[in-house]
């Protein structure tokens, strides 16, 4: 049977001539594209920019607090380069020649305020045990053990864990509680045997349970010696006057 000449070929497939998708979604969104491109550019050199002047401003800071040598200095560090590291440093220096001045209170404020404003700042930990040592200082003991079981248990402070482990030590064994100083001066001794804190751990492991010894009244001292009484004076007997004896001439 003849082929039906009205019948055509089928393609298989056929290519698309007009745009596709994605062409078609820059095409409405060109303009809006170009905006974003730009902005992201204006983006990336604001950020260039603000690092260069973060750092030069750190750089500054820095500077300041290695020449800063008293008090008065190191008040201009914090005061005029807030919000830097340098600044977080120089407060916990200042602290400490606070103490050194007989400004406690302050010395002990000024420690507060830079663990309160600066949580991240890399000397936290140092702040945090500086801290507790001067309120176990004034004998408060119980706001100081806080902060060192903070230390104790903080990963970040590990490097400084040990002081504060020997230090709630002490804290237990002046409050008269020895298992639980013997506790904390062993796991010193025994989680960081690598740190020099581990002999005094040691140390004080080994006279935690000695008695002081016990004070005895002295035996009573002797009895004075008798003095013989002295001879009146007529009494005084007066030894016999030598004898001289004068040689004679032998006779002729």
């Amino acid at each position: 049977m003849s082929a039906d000449p009205t019948e055509s070929p089928v393609p298989l497939a056929e290519i698309s001539q007009g745009p596709n998708a994605f062409e078609a979604f820059l095409d409405r969104n060109q303009k809006g594209i170009v905006v974003f491109a730009i902005l992201l550019a204006i983006g990336a050199v604001a950020l260039v920019i603000y690092r260069g002047v973060e750092t030069s401003r750190q750089q500054t800071a820095g500077a300041a607090l290695t020449k800063a040598a008293d008090l008065t200095a190191l008040q201009t560090v914090v005061t005029e380069h807030a919000g830097t590291t340098a600044a977080g440093s120089a407060m916990v220096l200042l602290s400490n020649s606070q103490w050194t001045a007989g400004k406690q209170d302050d010395a002990i404020a000024t420690l507060r305020k830079f663990i309160a404003d600066s949580p991240e700042h890399p000397a936290i930990p140092t702040a945090k045990a500086n801290l507790a040592s001067k309120l176990m200082a004034q004998g408060k003991s119980g706001d100081a053990a806080k902060l060192f079981e903070e230390l104790a248990s903080d990963p970040a402070a590990r490097f400084i864990a040990p002081f504060a482990l020997i230090s709630l030590g002490d804290i237990s064994k002046t409050a008269g509680d020895l298992e639980k100083a013997e506790a904390s001066y062993t796991k010193a001794k025994t989680d960081f045997l690598d740190s020099s804190f581990a002999d005094t751990a040691n140390r004080r492991l080994a006279i935690l349970k000695t008695k002081p010894p016990v004070e005895i009244e002295p035996p009573p001292a002797p009895p004075a010696p008798e003095s013989k009484p002295a001879l009146p004076p007529e009494a005084t007997i007066t030894p016999p006057a030598p004898t001289v004896e004068t040689p004679t001439a032998p006779e002729p």
